[in-house]
């Protein structure tokens, strides 16, 4: 599937600015107001960017719209975006997402990504994923980390030693999304790849499922 680029008029309706790490802990930070001017919607290296086994994905296993979102559990924006993504993967049986752990805000966040992304291996990323975006306040450390994976049905002990005895890998993921978001030359969270086609932050809500619709008519596709 080869992307096309978006009528100007469409894409000066997504311009949102994202979240950079001068937003960290500020979780009550209000939605940036609209760009002045469009920004260019470019194709990325999409399939470079779905062929890392690490990374997980939420939705269609089967899909013709996958969304690669990049992603801080700090980041008020994504936290804002959240809603609108579990309910595009409720309703719409043919989007999955992947989720690209980048982990922008200092330690706290790199703890909860880290703990996301070992939570995979008990079948509990989703569960994690939620309840940090979730969380009304930001996380500040272990502690934060530890009640709100519990709250999600953990299994502490195995995720401490998931969490050691893979490491290596988790690491690897985690460098490998930021040298992603380097070479695309990414400003902040969150960060959009749909089939290709590049949002560089937060959309207005209620906009997503919008946004998937032209894409997907735009590149042929059928719900």
């Amino acid at each position: 599937m080869t992307p096309r680029t978006l009528a100007p008029a469409f894409i000066l309706a997504l311009a949102l600015a994202a979240c950079g790490p001068a937003d960290a802990g500020n979780s009550a930070a209000a939605p940036a107001e609209p760009a002045q001017n469009p920004l260019s919607i470019v194709p990325t290296g999409f399939n470079d960017l779905l062929r890392d086994p690490g990374v997980p994905f939420i939705g269609a296993a089967e899909a013709d719209v996958t969304i690669i979102s990049f992603i801080d559990y700090n980041c008020p924006y994504c936290k804002q975006m959240q809603p609108d993504l579990t309910a595009l993967v409720q309703t719409d049986p043919k989007v999955r997402i992947l989720y690209k752990e980048w982990p922008i805000f200092g330690a706290p966040s790199q703890l909860a990504a880290r703990t996301a992304i070992a939570a995979q291996f008990q079948g509990k990323y989703e569960a994690v994923h939620n309840a940090f975006m979730g969380s009304p306040t930001p996380i500040s450390g272990e502690a934060d980390v530890e009640r709100l994976a519990r709250s999600a049905g953990v299994d502490m002990a195995r995720l401490e030693q998931d969490m050691t005895a893979h490491a290596a890998d988790i690491d690897a993921v985690l460098e490998r999304v930021s040298a992603e978001a380097t070479a695309m030359a990414l400003r902040g969270t969150p960060a959009f790849s749909i089939n290709g086609q590049m949002i560089p932050g937060a959309l207005p809500p209620g906009q997503l499922a919008v946004v998937v619709g032209q894409i997907r008519s735009a590149q042929g596709g059928a719900r």
